[in-house]
């Protein structure tokens, strides 16, 4: 869950999810979409998938206990070289450099480590350096507790260096310009596009389409909508969209704006009224369209992209 998101916006969830799912059997055998569900606007939901079918495999190929060998944990879905690192330093103690984005921060300040991060040769370095600080006993503690420094000390951003327990070790602080290390890559400019949606209720209920295909929002249910680079591209692509369904855009009311920031777009979003259509619906290849209640949709695997459209058209009521 803490992979590209923040603590305060994981603490919630991660409650929630493992009073779900308590152990890695009841994870194994819930239904994907119970797991979509749990992970609901935390986004990146390749991770949700990605942990249903590790939880599967562990208990199909392991007999239900998570492996301790770090080759078998980068076998699992979703198990990538620091995954696989940090779950074997942290879970088993085992002597295991992890570096996350805390940990990189951390120990290039401490060893004045020059490069940027993310690249191979920096990051080469900093795990060279994890390697010689772990100890031999306990060394999950260090990992650990190299994460919560970065978390709450050494910040990205006016690093808080006298509350520090490694400053009179720390070569960036003594070169008197900590920020400098790591250097921070270069982010691409952020895209733009527009969305348009079409929210259609009938009887209380809203209908919603579920996503195809294994993309970041597959398996998610979402309402009718297309995106393109304009609105009067997106609404036309939209119309065809709801006429493949029976039903037709809602020309005589105006749509709702909203606007929504995914992975380095920005969208703004027109919520369209569409008109009910009579049962049944034409279905949609290779997903699915169901009605939905406010409740039934606050319980369901949807995104944060949804939930935005649903208040912006009123069918969902506004967060606090």
């Amino acid at each position: 869950m803490l992979q590209q998101t923040t603590v305060a916006a994981v603490l919630p969830r991660y409650v929630s999810f493992l009073d779900r799912f308590p152990d890695i059997d009841s994870l194994a055998r819930a239904k994907e979409e119970s797991v979509l569900a749990e992970w609901s606007g935390l986004g990146y939901y390749a991770r949700a998938r990605h942990l249903s079918r590790a939880a599967r495999q562990v208990v199909r190929e392991h007999g239900g206990e998570l492996p301790r060998d770090i080759a078998a944990l980068r076998a699992l879905p979703g198990f990538g070289e620091y995954t696989a690192a940090a779950v074997a330093s942290l879970a088993w103690d085992v002597r295991a450099p992890a570096a996350d984005a805390n940990v990189t921060r951390v120990l290039s300040r401490v060893h004045a480590i020059p490069g940027t991060a993310g690249s191979r040769a920096h990051r080469q370095r900093v795990l060279v350096a994890a390697t010689e600080l772990l100890p031999l006993a306990r060394p999950g503690d260090a990992t650990a507790a190299l994460m919560d420094l970065g978390q709450a000390i050494c910040l990205p951003r006016r690093p808080l260096c006298p509350r520090c327990p490694l400053r009179a070790e720390c070569a960036g602080l003594a070169s008197g310009d900590p920020e400098r290390y790591p250097r921070r890559p270069s982010k691409p400019p952020m895209g733009r596009a527009t969305v348009a949606a079409g929210v259609v209720r009938r009887e209380g209920r809203a209908l919603l389409l579920r996503r195809a295909g294994r993309a970041s929002l597959g398996g998610l249910w979402e309402f009718p909508s297309a995106q393109a680079e304009t609105l009067p591209a997106a609404k036309e692509d939209l119309g065809l969209l709801l006429r493949s369904l029976g039903l037709m855009l809602d020309d005589a009311t105006p749509p709702a704006p909203a606007d929504h920031t995914i992975m380095r777009r920005r969208l703004e979003i027109a919520v369209f009224r569409a008109l009910p259509a009579e049962l049944p619906i034409a279905p949609v290849t290779g997903g699915g369209a169901r009605w939905w209640t406010p409740s039934e949709l606050d319980r369901a695997a949807v995104s944060t992209l949804t939930r935005k459209i649903g208040r912006a058209a009123g069918f969902l009521p506004v967060a606090q």
